[in-house]
């Protein structure tokens, strides 16, 4: 991820509505000079020395009171596709790839410490989009 962060603060990104993805695009077209409605591009870029690595539990969760989300990646194992709802805890299966999130918030149930997390397959997957993951 840490390449993703170095493109936008080095170049920046449009937005989705100024140059909307196209599925089973196989070849990367040429950066278009004007948006699809015609207006002019603006791209939004990560201030110079923003980008931070919070590596604690104590380090992330200040940086969520702070400044918001924080993109994380974790290894996904066969058994989180079984994931419905609770707190996910890896308990069996293979190792199948990594996997791009981001940590909202945290909490406590039971006496096990989660993170909150978003992900990115849609409204119906987990708790309405979100999971928790035992910390640590």
């Amino acid at each position: 991820m840490n390449r993703v962060w170095a493109y936008l603060t080095t170049y920046g990104v449009t937005t989705e509505s100024c140059d909307p993805y196209v599925s089973a695009n196989l070849f990367v077209p040429a950066c278009p000079a004007t948006c699809t409605d015609g207006s002019v591009i603006s791209k939004y870029k990560c201030a110079s020395g923003s980008v931070v690595h919070p590596l604690t539990i104590t380090s992330i969760k200040t940086e969520i009171m702070n400044n918001g989300p924080v993109n994380a990646a974790f290894s996904v194992y066969s058994d989180f596709y079984n994931y419905k709802s609770g707190i996910y805890k890896y308990t069996s299966g293979y190792k199948v790839g990594g996997h791009a999130i981001r940590i909202v918030g945290w909490g406590v149930e039971n006496g096990i410490n989660y993170w909150i997390i978003s992900n990115s397959w849609g409204l119906y997957w987990g708790e309405q989009g979100f999971f928790r993951m035992q910390q640590g």
